[in-house]
C-alpha cells in the first residue's frame, strides 16, 4: 500500500486551498438585483372623465346590498371635487351648503344608528382625496382605481362634539369609455364595536345605470 507516502502531499494541498480562501482573493458571488416594475403615474385624464366643474355635479353611486342581493337606488349627495394642490385625486365634498357634507359611499345611512341620524348636514363628511386612477399602460383609458386609505370622521347628531371614525380603503377598476368605476371598499368599524374589515361593492358612473 502506498497511501502513507501520499499523505504529506494531501496536507500540502489542503494548506494551499485554505491559504487562498483566507486571503480574500476568491471572487465575490455576484449579487442579483431584482428589478421591480415601475408603477404607472396617476392619470389626469381619468379625473376629467369622472369629474365636471358644473355646480352641484355628482356621480351616480350604487351599492350592492348583500341582504337583498340587489343594487341600491342611487346614493345621492356625492358632489365630486378635485384638490387644487393635488389634481391627481378625486374627492367628495359639499361646497354648496355651509357646514354640510356628502353621503360618501352611503356612510351616513350605513352608520345612522351610531350617528343618531341619517342627516348629511349633521354628519358633515367632506373628504378631499378619495380616489386615484392608475392606467393599465401609458395612455390607456382603463386601469386600476384605488381608494385612499384613511379615517373618515363623522359628527354625531345635534352638533354634539363627539364623532365616530370609520376607516376606508380598497380598489377596483375604471373605464373612461364606459365612464364606469367598479369598486370594493373595505370599512374598518372597530371604533363602533364592529369588524376590522367589512367589504362592500359599489358602482360609480357618470350616467345613470340600470342594474337590477
Amino acid at each position: 500500500m502506498k497511501f502513507p507516502k501520499l499523505l504529506p502531499f494531501a496536507f500540502a494541498a489542503l494548506f494551499l486551498i485554505s491559504s487562498c480562501s483566507d486571503s480574500g482573493t476568491d471572487p465575490e458571488p455576484e449579487t442579483v438585483v431584482e428589478e421591480k416594475p415601475t408603477e404607472t403615474a396617476a392619470s389626469a385624464s381619468a379625473i376629467e372623465a369622472f369629474h365636471k366643474s358644473d355646480a352641484y355635479y355628482q356621480l351616480y353611486v350604487y351599492r350592492f346590498d348583500s341582504t337583498t342581493v340587489k343594487w341600491t337606488s342611487r346614493i345621492a349627495s356625492h358632489f365630486s371635487s378635485v384638490p387644487k394642490d393635488e389634481p391627481a385625486y378625486l374627492g367628495f365634498s359639499n361646497p354648496y351648503v355651509v357646514e354640510s357634507g356628502v353621503n360618501l359611499f352611503g356612510m351616513v345611512t350605513l352608520y345612522q344608528e351610531a350617528l343618531g341620524s341619517n342627516n348629511i348636514k349633521e354628519a358633515r363628511i367632506n373628504v378631499e382625496k378619495v380616489l386615484q386612477f392608475f392606467p393599465a399602460a401609458s395612455g390607456s383609458k382603463k386601469g386600476v382605481v384605488k381608494v385612499v386609505a384613511q379615517n373618515v370622521i363623522m359628527r354625531k347628531k345635534d352638533g354634539n362634539p363627539d364623532t365616530i371614525s370609520i376607516g376606508i380603503s380598497g380598489e377596483g377598476t375604471y373605464d373612461e369609455e364606459t365612464k364606469v368605476i367598479d369598486l370594493i371598499v373595505y370599512f374598518n368599524e372597530t371604533s363602533i364595536g364592529g369588524k376590522a374589515s367589512v367589504a362592500r361593492k359599489y358602482k360609480l358612473s357618470v350616467d345613470a345605470l340600470t342594474l337590477n
